[in-house]
């Protein structure tokens, strides 16, 4: 059964990454998702995205199968992206708590504001536990990196430490940057109002911080519009490369981990 869930659960990451991936490439070219609006050969929306995703997987699966080599560079400069962008965000959202002198623009009012959730949708127990999966997904793909370890000059002693440092970086960083979310973004004067969802949320997000950066810098309210939109367009290629990276690795690790886990009687010569 563990394993079924498990399958299950990589076919659902690889099927919705493929399709998240051009709310990535909309961003980058236009500064905001436009998906909904694309319109092409008659397929518009859900329906063409629906089409790019596939479109995508045999493209990716064929590039798999040419080796690691590509994969691993890939996947080592979307890291580095997501790494860079990390530390904008915390550096910029710093940035407008300190010009704001300690105002927030999501008030905290007391011990409920870190328990009860804005959203409406999240605020009853069930919901409340549910949140967890978000958390567990902040880990989704470590361990299908382990069919790739033989790639590794020191693996016994390189895989581990990476796991580790990997670990404690996502646990700090998704923690803080949730936290410090509150520093420049309103949910309901900039989340509500921007119609965000779980596809386009990070776009609206740094967009706004781009925004309240600028404002904070008391720059005129072009500037600050420029700002968010070069903000909006650095995570959006930040992502494509990180997300594209990862595809990849969770593409090839797992389907190399069948096979070389199979009876070799199996294979096909």
């Amino acid at each position: 059964m563990g394993t079924f869930v498990w399958l299950a659960n990589w076919v659902l990451w690889l099927v919705a990454s493929a399709s998240r991936l051009w709310i990535s490439i909309s961003a980058l070219i236009f500064g905001k998702d436009t998906t909904q609006e694309w319109n092409i050969l008659g397929l518009h929306g859900t329906q063409l995205i629906g089409v790019l995703a596939i479109l995508f997987m045999i493209v990716s699966t064929y590039l798999s199968s040419r080796g690691i080599t590509g994969i691993k560079i890939m996947s080592s400069i979307g890291g580095w992206f997501m790494i860079v962008m990390n530390a904008v965000f915390i550096l910029a959202s710093l940035t407008v708590l300190i010009m704001n002198h300690g105002q927030l623009a999501q008030p905290i009012t007391g011990w409920q504001s870190f328990i009860i959730s804005p959203n409406k949708s999240f605020q009853t127990p069930i919901t409340i536990i549910s949140f967890v999966v978000y958390a567990v997904f902040a880990y989704g793909g470590m361990e299908t990196v382990g069919g790739a370890i033989d790639s590794m000059k020191h693996p016994e002693k390189d895989f581990p430490k990476g796991l580790i440092i990997g670990s404690l970086f996502t646990i700090i960083s998704y923690v803080l940057m949730i936290f410090m979310t509150g520093f420049s973004v309103n949910y309901q004067k900039d989340i509500l109002a921007a119609n965000a969802n779980t596809g386009n949320i990070t776009y609206t997000v740094y967009d706004t911080l781009g925004k309240a950066f600028g404002t904070a810098l008391h720059l005129d309210p072009n500037t600050s519009l420029l700002i968010g939109k070069f903000f909006t367009g650095a995570i959006a290629l930040s992502g494509l490369m990180g997300m594209t990276g990862a595809f990849f690795v969770l593409l090839y690790s797992p389907i190399k981990s069948f096979i070389m886990g199979s009876d070799p009687r199996l294979r096909l010569n």
